[in-house]
C-alpha cells in the first residue's frame, strides 16, 4: 500500500486520540490461545438463486439468467484483540442457457445482466480491537457508508463490491460514530479491480430518538481514470417516525468538485428531500432526487461511482450513470410489512435537470416472503418507460435466499 497522505494521517490521528489500549469490552471472551481461536471459528453459509429475465426495445436479444451465489464466511475467535475474517465467493450459472451478457461471456448479441461467473476472495480483512471504542480493519473488506448513495457494496448482484484498504471505526464520543478509510483498490462486481489512492470520511451524529445528523468527505482518486477524479463533501439530516409524530424527513444537500488528477473544473450538487408517513405497518413517501448536470458541457453532471445505484432512480438501472444534463427523479413509495411478509411499490418519474427533456417514467414492485428463519423468497418487477429517452425495459427477478 502506498504512503498515507496528510488527509489519512490527519484523519487517522483524529480516530486515535484519546483511545487506550484495553480489553475489547464489546466483543465476545477472548480466546486463551492462537489456536483456540481457530477452534472457535464461527462459520456461516449464504446462498441466493436467482432467475433474472430482460426485456428491452432495441435490437438486442431479451435476456434469462439462471445464478446462483454461494458464500462461506469465517470469523476466528477474537486472541489478544485480533480476529480475522474470510469470505468466499462462487457464482455460478444453475442451468447450461447461456443466453444473457455478463459482461464478461461475450454474448454481446442479448441485453446485460451483470452477474458474470466466478470465484473469488470476497472479504479477507485482520480486525483489531484493542483500542477503547475503536476498530481497525484492514485488507479487503465491505464498506456500506450511511445509506449508500455514495459509497457502498452493491450488494444486489451477485458478485459484490468490495474495498482494499484500512478503516477505522471509533465510537469515543456518546451518541456519535466517526468512520475513516483509506482504499487503493476497489474489486467490482465484474471481478476487476479498480487502481485508487481514496478516502473515505464518514460522521454520524445521533441528536436524538428519532433525530440524527450526518456528515460526509469523499475523496475518489482513480489513477486509471482522472476524469472520475471527485471530491464530495455533504450532509444529511433524519427525522424517524415516532407514536406521538408519525411522520418522517430526510434531506440532504452535496457539494461535487475536481480531485486529484480531474482536469476538469466540475461544480456540481447533489439534492434530496423526502418525506413521510408511518401508519402502522404501512408507510407512505414522496420525495425528490436531484443531481445536477450541464447540458452544454459533457463531464459536468454529479456523478457516484461507488453508489450501490440499484437503490437509487430505479431498479432497470437506467442512469447508473448520470446524463450531461443532471437528472431529477420525483418519485412516489408505499411499503408494508405484516408478520413474515413485506410488499413495495415505487413510481419514479425522470426529467433533465439542466433542460426540459422529459427522461421517462418507471414503476417497480416488491415483494419478500420470509419462509422460515433460515429461507426467504423474493419476486421483483422493475417496468421502465423511456419516453423517447433511451429504451423502454422491463425487468423480472424471482429469488430464493437460505442463510445458515
Amino acid at each position: 500500500m502506498t504512503r498515507l497522505t496528510n488527509i489519512s494521517l490527519a484523519v487517522a490521528t483524529a480516530l486515535l486520540l484519546g483511545s487506550t489500549v484495553t480489553q475489547a469490552s464489546e466483543s465476545k471472551q477472548e480466546a486463551s490461545s492462537f489456536a483456540e481461536s481457530l477452534e472457535n471459528t464461527d462459520v456461516k453459509w449464504h446462498f441466493r438463486y436467482r432467475l433474472e429475465d430482460v426485456d428491452q426495445d432495441n435490437a438486442l436479444e431479451d435476456a434469462t439468467a439462471s445464478t446462483l451465489l454461494s458464500r462461506v464466511t469465517l470469523d476466528t475467535q477474537s486472541y489478544n484483540d485480533f480476529s480475522f475474517k474470510l469470505e468466499v465467493d462462487n457464482v455460478s450459472a444453475v442451468t447450461n442457457r447461456d443466453d444473457y451478457n455478463s459482461t464478461l461471456n461475450g454474448n454481446t448479441d442479448y441485453s446485460v445482466v451483470a452477474d458474470p461467473e466466478a470465484t473469488e476472495i470476497n472479504q479477507a480483512a485482520l480486525t483489531y480491537s484493542g483500542f477503547d471504542n475503536t476498530k481497525v480493519i484492514a485488507g479487503r473488506q465491505r464498506i456500506n457508508l450511511g445509506t449508500q448513495r455514495f459509497v457502498g457494496g452493491v450488494g444486489w448482484r451477485q458478485n459484490e463490491q468490495t474495498y482494499d484498504g484500512v478503516l477505522i471505526n471509533n465510537k469515543s464520543i456518546n451518541n456519535t460514530n466517526l468512520t475513516y478509510a483509506y482504499v487503493n483498490n476497489i474489486n467490482t462486481i465484474t471481478d476487476g479491480n479498480v487502481d485508487t489512492r481514496s478516502h473515505f470520511v464518514n460522521y454520524d451524529w445521533s441528536l436524538a430518538d428519532s433525530m440524527s445528523l450526518n456528515f460526509y468527505g469523499y475523496f475518489l482518486d482513480f489513477k486509471e481514470a482522472p476524469l472520475s477524479s471527485t471530491k464530495t463533501i455533504g450532509a444529511r439530516y433524519s427525522l424517524k417516525p415516532t407514536s406521538d409524530l408519525p411522520f418522517f424527513v430526510n434531506a440532504e444537500y452535496a457539494k461535487q468538485s475536481e480531485y486529484e488528477d480531474n482536469p476538469n473544473n466540475l461544480d456540481s450538487d447533489y439534492q434530496l428531500l423526502e418525506v413521510g408517513y408511518q401508519m402502522q405497518n404501512i408507510s407512505f413517501i414522496i420525495a425528490q432526487e436531484v443531481l445536477s448536470g450541464d447540458d452544454s458541457v459533457s463531464g459536468q453532471a454529479f456523478q457516484t461511482p461507488l453508489a450501490t445505484k440499484h437503490k437509487f432512480q430505479g431498479w432497470a438501472d437506467q442512469f447508473l450513470v448520470t446524463p450531461d444534463a443532471g437528472i431529477e427523479d420525483t418519485y412516489f413509495a408505499v411499503n408494508a410489512k405484516f408478520s413474515m411478509q413485506s410488499f413495495g411499490l415505487v413510481y419514479h418519474d425522470f426529467k433533465a435537470e439542466a433542460t426540459s427533456q422529459d427522461y421517462g417514467s418507471e414503476i417497480g414492485v416488491n415483494y419478500t416472503s420470509k419462509i422460515d428463519k433460515n429461507l426467504s423468497f423474493v419476486a421483483k418487477l422493475a417496468d421502465y418507460s423511456s419516453d423517447g429517452y433511451s429504451v423502454d425495459t422491463r425487468k423480472v427477478w424471482l429469488m430464493l435466499v437460505a442463510n445458515f
